[in-house]
């Protein structure tokens, strides 16, 4: 496992390199690497916002022009994260239209039956942004809370505050839902 981590490491900060030195090629495949990872994220942080992949386009745009500012190429897709949840927030931010946010969840039927009757959807959007990223990216992706941290920007305090907030708040609706 750790061998397939320095691997893919020493892929990306390739890939990098070559981008950097105007290599369109090599940045797309950095692309269709990040892309199944950043769009989960934005969606997340975004509520199942429809403008999810958007705002990841936008960050990946972004990218490209500031690709020369990271330091170390190995840590491109801890940089693409940090530039995404804040494309997001920024996102966020924004005038909106009165329509509530909609979460792309599964359906159901595939759920665990003891899952089965959860209004997911409201359980997440009854999160705070940061809480929804930092809930995703330590338990979805299995990042630590330092982790978390440093891909949101934010201090590793903060990121644990945040998961302990948003996982108090799931364990009172879910102890509400038994009832």
């Amino acid at each position: 496992m750790q061998r397939q981590a320095e691997t893919a490491a020493t892929q990306t900060a390739e890939l990098v390199d070559r981008a950097r030195h105007g290599d369109r090629d090599a940045y797309g495949e950095l692309v269709e690497l990040m892309w199944p990872q950043l769009v989960p994220l934005a969606r997340t942080i975004l509520a199942g916002d429809d403008e999810a992949e958007d705002v990841v386009q936008e960050a990946l745009v972004h990218a490209w022009s500031r690709l020369g500012s990271l330091r170390q190429p190995a840590k491109f897709p801890a940089w693409m994260r940090r530039i995404v949840s804040r494309r997001c927030f920024a996102h966020l931010r924004r005038p909106r239209p009165a329509t509530g946010p909609q979460v792309e969840l599964r359906s159901e039927a595939q759920c665990e039956p003891r899952f089965e009757g959860i209004d997911f959807e409201r359980l997440l959007n009854g999160l705070a942004p940061r809480q929804r990223a930092v809930i995703y990216l330590t338990v979805v992706e299995g990042h630590s809370s330092p982790e978390a941290a440093a891909i949101l920007g934010i201090l590793p305090t903060t990121a644990r505050v945040h998961r302990h907030r948003a996982m108090a708040h799931l364990r009172r609706e879910l102890e509400e839902w038994r009832r």
